[in-house]
């Protein structure tokens, strides 16, 4: 809980730190046809092609009013005033706005430079503050399939330029930040994994083997085979149905170094794709630093990592029902 408190604090700070005044999407070209040359250039592209940028840059907003509706229907007025507060919107828009677009699976964010719309034969434009990122301010991609629903849906769009109606939501995710929600999840969360390692510690010998075993079968993958002259659930071959790659799952008692570089030379990666080597009491070696000399496809799982995939699992109701 004091963990997710800090967090908090830092969180507030770093909304301070990082303001804007509105956030917008603009879609770059139809079907995205400007999108990279937008992207590599540092330009926020956009069309009405009937209009002069003179027009434009002197805000004879009436004078292209009247060239927009001129020869539309009654019936599209609606659709007129809506292209005309867009392009003003864009034209009017400051470097205290932010400005997102989506391309090649990721969301990218910047703002424009204040001046004038300029034109070339690609389109009208306006120069970029810096260039278009899609990174937060961590340093992690934007990857549209995994920002919040009401983020992606954006990219959905069919105009070119709208609101963005969550501009904290979109704030938080730039930021690399985290709702107060989700950080009393995220404490809910290790609280319950903190409680599961402790379940696990207490396990009977043979229930620990028959969790390992239920919490790797979980996975989807089968076994395939039941390693040495163990008893069944020691240790385990599984197999992953759809690429067929081999897994090694080793389970201790107590092991060190030593244990885990012995299992690691009789697996190497080209036997199989990942050996887990699952301990109950890592030897002081293996709890200093883990991962110190051990091959990359070798992965240490003591209680604690056992725990968070046992909950990943749902095996909460097991392990309650282990220590009754």
């Amino acid at each position: 809980m004091e963990a997710a408190h800090d967090e908090q604090q830092a969180e507030r700070a770093a909304s301070a730190a990082f303001q804007f005044r509105s956030a917008y999407y603009i879609k770059l070209g139809q079907g995205g046809a400007w999108e990279e040359d937008a992207i590599g250039t540092a330009r926020l592209r956009f069309g009405w092609r009937g209009q002069t940028t003179a027009d434009i840059n002197s805000s004879r907003w009436d004078v292209i009013e009247s060239q927009l509706r001129h020869g539309q229907a009654d019936s599209q007025r609606g659709a007129v005033t809506r292209d005309l507060k867009s392009l003003r919107t864009i034209v009017e828009s400051s470097p205290d706005d932010l400005w997102i677009t989506f391309h090649k699976g990721k969301l990218w964010w910047g703002r424009v430079l204040d001046g004038p719309v300029d034109e070339d034969p690609l389109s009208k434009y306006r120069r970029m503050h810096g260039a278009w990122s899609d990174r937060d301010l961590n340093g992690r991609l934007l990857v549209a399939s995994q920002l919040p629903g009401k983020l992606q849906q954006i990219a959905g769009y069919r105009a070119t330029q709208c609101r963005v109606q969550d501009p904290e939501l979109l704030s938080r995710v730039i930021r690399g930040a985290r709702s107060h929600v989700s950080l009393e999840l995220q404490s809910l969360r290790e609280a319950a994994s903190n409680a599961a390692c402790k379940a696990i510690e207490a396990l009977h010998w043979r229930d620990y083997e028959i969790l390992v075993d239920m919490v790797f079968r979980a996975t989807g993958w089968t076994r395939d085979s039941v390693l040495g002259k163990q008893e069944k659930g020691y240790d385990l071959m599984l197999r992953e149905a759809i690429t067929s790659d081999r897994y090694v799952v080793q389970v201790k008692s107590q092991a060190g170094r030593a244990e885990v570089e012995e299992i690691a030379a009789m697996f190497p990666p080209d036997l199989c794709r990942r050996v887990f080597f699952v301990v109950h009491t890592p030897a002081p070696d293996l709890r200093d630093d883990r991962r110190l000399g051990l091959p990359e496809h070798v992965e240490l799982v003591d209680p604690q990592r056992l725990a968070t995939l046992a909950i990943q699992a749902g095996l909460s109701i097991w392990l309650e029902e282990k220590l009754a």
